[in-house]
């Protein structure tokens, strides 16, 4: 592990959702990384205070903005609806290559040791996975087609668990 994969998981580390393995890898970091256990202590003081202040906040959006909102929106997509495909279009091309390298990354062997170990938990638990990546890494070479859908489906849930922007690869 990481100082930057650390940072990303101090959520579900606090919150006990955090899988015994991974935390003992984290707490093995934390043990031997100052700057960490210093970064840690200050995400835990703001994640306290700010849980504080959201009892005092309103998160929810007035009726007649989301109305307005909800309008605005449909009346978009009625004007455009070339524009909505094509956006839609886009949205599924960058996940279906976003599934394809985190597929060809796992057959390789070549995941972060965060994701392998989140990868690694979810084969354990989901035996229609465990058998297709136990696959993959036989042959060593990813698939030439899409994943099967119930495992697409769970790769894309994977991939939603990592912060926006981050890598689930080594490089």
């Amino acid at each position: 592990m990481n100082c930057k994969e650390l940072a990303y998981m101090l959520a579900d580390y606090f919150d006990g959702s955090m899988d015994p393995r991974l935390r003992e890898e984290l707490d093995a970091h934390l043990a031997m990384c100052e700057p960490c256990m210093v970064f840690t202590k200050t995400y835990q003081a703001v994640s306290d205070k700010t849980r504080l202040l959201r009892r005092h906040i309103e998160y929810e959006i007035p009726p007649e903005v989301r109305k307005r909102l909800e309008k605005f929106v449909h009346a978009a997509a009625l004007k455009y609806p070339e524009k909505i495909r094509e956006y839609r279009d886009q949205v599924e091309r960058d996940r279906r290559g976003k599934i394809a390298d985190l597929v060809s990354a796992a057959a390789a062997g070549r995941l972060s040791s965060a994701i392998a170990l989140l990868m690694e938990s979810h084969c354990a638990a989901c035996p229609e996975c465990g058998e297709y990546f136990d696959s993959l890494r036989k042959t060593g070479t990813p698939p030439s087609v899409d994943p099967p859908d119930g495992i697409r489906a769970h790769v894309i849930t994977l991939m939603q668990t990592l912060p926006p922007g981050e890598e689930f690869f080594l490089a």
